[in-house]
């Protein structure tokens, strides 16, 4: 993502997580608002 402040331009790689849609929490302009729910990675025993 290239981002930009007062002139100066810099790029930034944001982590990658990896999330589930959970309940609903709430609405905004109408459309609802769900809490993110951090997937949790299972490794095998071989690793």
């Amino acid at each position: 993502m290239k981002l930009s402040y007062r002139g100066t331009i810099y790029e930034t790689k944001l982590p990658t997580i990896a999330t589930q849609a959970g309940k609903v929490i709430g609405k905004y302009r109408g459309v609802d608002l769900r809490e993110r729910v951090m997937v949790k990675r299972q490794y095998s025993a071989n690793h």
